[in-house]
């Protein structure tokens, strides 16, 4: 062992408000779910006063978020997009460009690879490849996005847990693109076998108004890790091709798949 393996072991940990702050951050990340003030500082060693400021802190800064029903604290917006940031350079997202590139190429349109995100019951946009054909709508990267609206979502919500399912479904409120009401359990249910069935999920302006998702699910050892999606004005593709493409972003799909080490 080196010396300064040595001296980095050996280095007692900073004791400073920097250092604490670090510490709730990392107990709040490591926790499974939310975790309350005083939990946290009974496993910190710190007062709940301290705690409390420090939690707050982060919130103010939009590192954690809090849940008044559960007066607890979780993962907030800006610590996911460092994460993103940082998990852009790994696993599926960094295997997911070269798929999402091909298959831009080869329908000239943009291919999105979408990440989910289970601690937030939600998913993102991590990867964006462009076709000559432009969009003339924007497409927020890097930030949470519904599991029950687009194809997008649905093509990863339909191969969640009975648990993760209800949770999504409990996170969300009207369509983002046209205030459409939240389909009943049972209706998303029965839309959701027939996306497990036919392999893909095809979707018209739920997310944003007159676009087309056409989805397939991408799948890791421990089961469904995200999305590659097609999205395209919906009168630019006709409605006839449709299921044609999306046959064809499932292989995309199946093909990340197997790099990722999936199964089957």
């Amino acid at each position: 062992m080196s010396k300064a393996d040595t001296m980095t072991r050996e280095a007692p940990r900073a004791t400073g408000s920097a250092a604490r702050l670090l510490r709730v951050l990392e107990a709040v990340v490591d926790a499974d779910g939310p975790v309350t003030v005083r939990a946290l500082a009974r496993s910190l060693a710190m007062s709940p006063s301290t705690t409390h400021r420090l939690l707050n802190t982060l919130r103010g800064e939009g590192y954690l978020r809090y849940l008044e029903d559960r007066q607890a604290y979780g993962v907030g917006p800006e610590l996911h997009r460092v994460a993103a940031r940082v998990a852009s350079q790994l696993g599926p997202v960094a295997l997911a460009r070269d798929v999402a590139q091909e298959a831009a190429e080869e329908f000239d349109e943009t291919i999105l690879f979408g990440l989910h995100l289970p601690h937030l019951a939600a998913m993102s946009f991590e990867v964006r490849a462009d076709g000559q054909k432009k969009l003339m709508y924007h497409i927020e990267m890097h930030r949470p996005a519904s599991l029950v609206w687009g194809a997008s979502g649905r093509a990863i919500l339909a191969h969640l847990s009975e648990a993760d399912f209800a949770r999504a479904y409990a996170a969300e409120g009207p369509s983002p693109a046209r205030g459409e009401r939240l389909p009943g359990r049972r209706t998303l249910k029965q839309d959701l076998e027939t996306v497990r069935e036919q392999g893909f999920a095809i979707s018209h302006g739920q997310k944003l108004p007159d676009a087309r998702g056409i989805a397939a699910p991408v799948f890791g050892p421990d089961g469904v890790v995200g999305s590659l999606c097609l999205t395209s004005p919906r009168q630019r593709l006709a409605d006839r091709d449709a299921a044609k493409i999306a046959r064809r972003i499932a292989e995309h799909a199946a093909r990340l798949s197997h790099q990722l080490g999936a199964p089957g």
